[in-house]
């Protein structure tokens, strides 16, 4: 059953047994009255309301589900039809019973008390005004002039009322936030179901929160990174036009934990809730400058309410949920919390499935010897670094490497001191490359570096870098010292020398021939010399 439906049937069984309470106290007061000595046209009429009654309350439960049943008009009259049998009960036991009064207001309390929980605020002001005021025309014919106890006695149905109907409406908070908490789950479950990849997970996620929380302006997934100990978020945010690329608006900012909203929700481990503009300016204090430019920059405006909720995963918290309102304050309550909590949790599951995935196509696309990606990863890569690049309007350098003699190091010394080659240079690579480069083997002796915002000086260097350290590691390596293998490095800048994937690979291979026949030709003029 759909978690509307299951609230819609337990709304109308509660309507129902408020109406068969009502029923019952109605039923224990002509219970006792009817066995009073009362006249005989008393106790018909008596038991002619009865009947009345009887039949009264079936038709109202009856009919309890009809939408007609919550207007205003329906709720007074409903509340009138109850004071005036109850008050006929109590007009024709007056006189035949010392306790009537008690009776009565417990029958009049017990109408307060059922008083619609969906009623408009004017309908139940309107109808409580009618109750009270036939249950004081009735307190004043039996105790004349006994206004104070009348006016305790009114202010403890009112207060009765007042506890009935909160409680009332903190069942229907708390139902509602079942609701949509399990909305939530539904609607998050199907939209990540299909996602196989971080960023579709993270697309799905976003979405759900728009249709979730429709006041939201902005939200962020941000993961941590356990090496540099900040908080990241991903490449994808909600905007006030939907779904939006970090690097299209050329953003990257991070922050450590403790720092700004999603800091604290991630150092406290627990969901949290800023109601005001005040609350959220106050939590963001501690902001770091940069961050704080960048977000000045995205002219949002003042953030007048967010909530947030750690992202845990076996005990562990792997990044934050966020989402902020620039619509207004109050945008949300301490009884949204579960459903962004579920929301987070949700996103967490499909976060951690898509990077296990990820992880092991990754794995599939690795080279088995040197560890470094394959040819097909390093054109993946290429491509989503050449796309960033125009996006953010900036530099992407890329190394064209390949090995010298390293056919003859197979033949002479064996292909396990080729291996071992190839190990020394990827190990070259991790020590020589920055964190945001990578390298890949891209054919058995040619290999390729990614360097995304360099220029052609620093890519120079960096092939320099390599090349010298790698000859160096050769010859100090007892196996390989006389092999006499070497690297050439050529250079090639996106957008300078090639604006696509294809011919920046090949400006690279060019420049890379040029310096392996340099090298070639210096050798030979070294063996002429001597």
């Amino acid at each position: 059953m759909a978690p509307e439906d299951l609230v819609g049937r337990r709304s109308a069984v509660s309507r129902r047994i408020a109406a068969l309470a009502f029923a019952l106290v109605l039923a224990a007061m002509l219970a006792r009255v009817l066995t009073l000595p009362l006249p005989a046209p008393h106790w018909f009429a008596e038991l002619g309301v009865g009947v009345f009654a009887l039949v009264y309350t079936v038709t109202v439960i009856r009919f309890l589900d009809r939408g007609w049943m919550r207007g205003d008009v329906v709720v007074i009259l409903r509340g009138t039809v109850a004071s005036l049998v109850a008050g006929t009960v109590v007009a024709l036991a007056a006189g035949y019973l010392d306790s009537i009064a008690i009776l009565a207001s417990l029958a009049f309390t017990a109408i307060l008390v059922n008083t619609p929980p969906a009623a408009r605020a004017r309908a139940v002001a309107a109808r409580s005004v009618l109750v009270l005021g036939g249950f004081s025309l009735l307190w004043l014919l039996w105790h004349l002039g006994d206004v104070p106890t009348l006016l305790v006695v009114i202010g403890l149905m009112v207060a009765t009322q007042l506890v009935a109907l909160a409680q009332i409406k903190g069942v229907g908070a708390a139902a509602e936030s079942d609701r949509l908490r399990s909305s939530a789950h539904g609607v998050a479950a199907e939209r990540v179901g299909t996602a196989i990849d971080v960023l579709g997970v993270t697309r799905a996620v976003l979405e759900t929160s728009r249709a979730s929380f429709p006041l939201t302006t902005h939200a962020a997934v941000l993961l941590y990174d356990v090496s540099a100990d900040r908080l990241r978020p991903l490449p994808l945010y909600l905007g006030p036009t939907g779904v939006r690329s970090l690097d299209g608006d050329s953003l990257d900012f991070t922050m450590s934990p403790g720092e700004g909203l999603s800091g604290r929700v991630f150092a406290s481990s627990r969901p949290m809730l800023w109601p005001t503009a005040y609350d959220v300016s106050t939590a963001q204090t501690n902001l770091g400058e940069q961050v704080r430019e960048q977000m000045l920059g995205l002219h949002r405006g003042v953030a007048l309410c967010a909530v947030g909720a750690p992202m845990i995963v076996d005990d562990e918290v792997i990044g934050v949920y966020m989402l902020t309102s620039h619509r207004r304050e109050l945008a949300w309550s301490e009884e949204d919390v579960p459903v962004v909590s579920a929301l987070a949790g949700e996103a967490a599951r499909a976060i951690e499935r898509a990077r296990r995935y990820e992880r092991e196509l990754d794995q599939a696309h690795l080279d088995s010897i040197t560890g470094l990606a394959n040819h097909r990863q390093l054109t993946r890569t290429l491509d989503q670094e050449v796309a960033r690049a125009k996006r953010r309007t900036t530099t992407l350098g890329v190394v064209f490497c390949d090995l010298d003699r390293f056919k003859t190091v197979n033949d002479t010394f064996g292909h396990a001191a080729g291996d071992r080659v190839l190990t020394i240079l990827a190990e070259v690579f991790h020590a020589s490359l920055r964190r945001e480069d990578s390298a890949a083997r891209y054919g058995g002796d040619e290999f390729v570096c990614v360097l995304p915002g360099a220029d052609h000086a620093e890519a120079s260097a960096v092939g320099l870098r390599i090349s010298n350290s790698f000859e160096l590691r050769v010859r100090e390596d007892p196996e390989l010292s006389g092999a006499g293998v070497t690297i050439s490095c050529g250079v090639a800048i996106f957008p300078d020398d090639a604006d696509d994937v294809d011919r920046l690979l090949q400006h690279a291979d060019a420049a890379m021939r040029e310096v392996k026949e340099s090298r070639h030709a210096g050798i030979n003029e070294q063996g002429r010399g001597r």
